[in-house]
């Protein structure tokens, strides 16, 4: 019997193109921690892109766990808690370079510990709590978002999204579906939305809110620390409404509570906190 070919690391994980990164099938992982140069500098991840970053942060956390489990098939990471947070508070100078280290629990829980550093000082700090979920298992979880259908584009314009005032200290955004072209290659096939692309809508507006009650006096808002707790997978063609709570901590930082829900179920929080 002939064996089967040694698969890339990229193939032991649920994501595809364009949804993966350039070039992540280029990434050596060493036994300790990987530094992985972002070949950009951090204006590029500044306000809502911000969530670009965790993107390719939680997918080379996927690609180092599947590495450190040593097995051929293939697994899906579901990144179920993320924290991540800003450490030191100087103007980041210079291109910027992840380096991850993966804790294995078990075959079904695992963690990645990411910095990212610019020339010389370490940035944040990232913590990335995964669901691990083998193939089979994977498809009987999640039957009920398959869909067969594969010939569809990829769009990178995200979803439309509304604003209700309530009061100074809470607001509602609702976000317009999603849809299979926004999430392609996404767990191809399941039709799952990226906790990272809500993130971009809300984070668009949380930014829109706190930079319309600062004045000239205040310094430029920036992201203090982000979490993420999830609970239940996003569907595609479902119109998200988020109520957002502020909360007062100090006199310069505020913590938005986003609470993800539609008509029927909650799917998650985020906790957005912004220093100025």
């Amino acid at each position: 019997m002939m064996p089967h070919p040694q698969k890339k690391i990229v193939e032991l994980i649920g994501e595809t193109s364009p949804y993966l990164f350039e070039n992540a099938d280029k990434i050596t992982f060493n036994d300790g921690h990987t530094e992985f140069p972002l070949n950009q500098t951090f204006e590029s991840f500044d306000r809502e892109n911000f969530s670009d970053l965790m993107k390719i942060l939680t997918t080379i956390g996927s690609l180092n766990l599947a590495r450190k489990m040593e097995k051929h098939e293939k697994n899906y990471f579901l990144a179920e808690k993320l924290r991540i947070r800003k450490i030191y508070h100087s103007h980041p100078s210079g291109l910027l370079v992840a380096k991850i280290s993966p804790q294995l629990e078990n075959d079904q829980k695992g963690k990645s510990l990411i910095e990212i550093w610019d020339e010389n000082t370490k940035l944040f700090q990232m913590e990335i709590d995964y669901f691990i979920i083998n193939e089979e298992s994977f498809k009987k979880i999640f039957e009920s978002h398959y869909n067969e259908e594969s010939d569809h584009n990829f769009s990178g314009i995200l979803p439309e999204t509304s604003f209700e005032y309530l009061n100074e200290n809470e607001f509602n955004i609702t976000v317009d579906e999603f849809t299979r072209n926004h999430c392609k290659g996404h767990f191809e096939n399941y039709q799952i939305v990226p906790a990272v692309l809500l993130a971009k809508c809300i984070l668009r507006n949380v930014f829109r809110t706190a930079s319309n009650n600062s004045n000239a006096e205040t310094k430029p808002v920036e992201i203090d620390s982000l979490e993420v707790f999830l609970n239940r997978a996003m569907p595609v063609n479902t119109i998200f409404k988020v109520n957002i709570k502020i909360q007062h901590l100090l006199k310069n930082l505020k913590t938005y509570k986003c609470t993800v829900t539609d008509h029927k179920n909650e799917y998650g929080h985020y906790f957005v906190t912004l220093k100025n």
